[in-house]
């Protein structure tokens, strides 16, 4: 039996699937490179954010920067760049945890900001 494995967690940062993508993409090609193979809980959440990432692991930096200059906590970002709402009555429900409240415009605004970064469903 293997010993447990013991990690220091040093810094927690909130992502979205997309920049967990692209953080995990990077650690498979590494993996498969050292050893030829990768790990089949890689594989697995490799094809879950695939799946579910809706904006693409390029673009996702760049339309995290675009919504923390709006000034939305990262809690209210990572919601916002995992479902990637389409109605402002859906962008409503995650701006939940702000503290403010949104007018209708600002609402809109970042509707549209996230139809540049949003892809289709697949």
């Amino acid at each position: 039996m293997s010993s447990p494995l013991s990690i220091k967690v040093e810094k927690v940062t909130l992502i979205s699937n997309s920049e967990a993508l692209k953080i995990l993409k990077e650690h498979h090609e590494r993996e498969r490179e050292a050893t030829g193979t990768t790990s089949l809980l890689v594989q697995r959440v490799l094809e879950y954010l695939y799946k579910f990432s809706k904006v693409t692991p390029e673009k996702a930096e760049e339309l995290r920067k675009n919504l923390v200059a709006m000034g939305l906590k990262d809690e209210s970002i990572v919601m916002i760049m995992n479902i990637c709402p389409t109605t402002t009555d859906e962008l409503r429900t995650l701006l939940v945890l702000e503290d403010k409240v949104f007018e209708t415009e600002q609402l809109v605004k970042i509707i549209n900001l996230l139809k540049e970064y949003c892809v289709e469903e697949q």
